[in-house]
């Protein structure tokens, strides 16, 4: 009974967090055009509207209904922000710039 009870706390915790990572995911894909801080506003009203469902879905007496609300909403805004952040480094500049040719030295004095 006990093991049964684990498997299904899993399995929940699995779906709650499996869809709240991949819509995370798929709003940053798509909202590139946007700025930073317009995505990070989208990011937790998103998670928040994910959240809502997730409460509507869950029965009305279950005792689980607020930690399946919170992990929804921390998955969803914990993928996109780790998706946003790694977009951004990528976009940073190298900190070592290559040189123009990788052979290339200065000219020496000829004197």
């Amino acid at each position: 009974m006990i093991i049964a009870f684990f498997v299904f706390l899993l399995l929940g915790l699995i779906a709650a967090v499996t869809s709240g990572a991949a819509l995370g995911y798929a709003f940053v894909a798509v909202s590139g055009r946007l700025s930073r801080g317009a995505r990070i506003t989208w990011l937790l009203v998103l998670a928040a509207a994910s959240s809502v469902v997730w409460f509507d879905l869950v029965g009305a007496a279950n005792i689980w209904r607020p930690a399946i609300v919170v992990v929804s909403f921390t998955a969803t805004l914990v993928s996109g922000i780790t998706l946003l952040a790694r977009e951004a480094r990528m976009r940073r500049a190298p900190r070592y710039p290559m040189p123009v040719w990788p052979a290339w030295t200065p000219p020496t004095d000829s004197r």
